[in-house]
């Protein structure tokens, strides 16, 4: 019961118990968060797209690369947009990084707005995972870049595999065959450099 219950609060985290969630996230995500940023290879005026932000950790690096360009930022928990927000206050104070509260099936953002994209452990609660992606795709610029980041299912321990009713995992060809159902092109896997500290994928894909 009590592992169902934090369980749920990855997929939307509440109150108390969603602020804890979120403490742990912005330490044990740390590292994917920051390599998947890196995959971006973000340039200084460039607008750049987080859905499911969590506690706001690769905002803040995006941000230090997108430095005179726009960070933006959606996430499902109202919890996490105030923690995000506190951790990014002088980005947002600047103009410079923009977080709101919303859903990736309907995204408030023109056709053609943002350089890049990125998701972080976000997928797997997706109810209609490629109409998200096609969302995403349509808020990117012709040529522009989509990263999704998961912890294969095949690399779960068993003994923290989540309940599949909260969480759906995938293969990373898996998600590899959703970005292209999406409309993504040039979809590539990347692998995690260090898996003993992450052993996750990245896969990404163009406008």
């Amino acid at each position: 019961m009590i592992a169902r219950l934090v369980a749920g609060k990855y997929r939307r985290p509440t109150g108390f118990l969603g602020r804890l969630v979120g403490n742990f996230m912005a330490r044990g995500n740390e590292p994917e968060a920051r390599w998947t940023v890196s995959l971006l290879n973000i340039q200084p005026d460039q607008h750049i797209l987080e859905i499911g932000f969590g506690p706001g950790v690769a905002i803040q690096y995006a941000a230090q690369k997108a430095v005179h360009g726009l960070v933006a930022g959606v996430d499902y928990s109202e919890t996490m947009v105030q923690v995000a927000r506190k951790r990014n206050a002088d980005g947002i104070r600047a103009g410079h990084i923009e977080l709101k509260h919303g859903e990736v099936s309907s995204l408030s953002y023109p056709d053609a707005s943002f350089d890049s994209a990125f998701t972080i452990h976000c997928l797997y609660f997706w109810a209609k995972p490629v109409d998200g992606l096609r969302e995403l795709r349509r808020v990117l610029k012709p040529g522009g870049l989509l990263a999704v980041t998961i912890m294969p299912k095949d690399k779960w321990p068993k003994e923290r595999t989540p309940p599949p009713d909260l969480f759906t995992l995938y293969s990373d060809d898996e998600v590899a065959q959703l970005l292209s159902e999406a409309g993504l092109h040039e979809v590539r896997v990347e692998l995690y450099p260090r898996p003993d500290e992450f052993p996750g994928a990245c896969v990404l894909g163009v406008k």
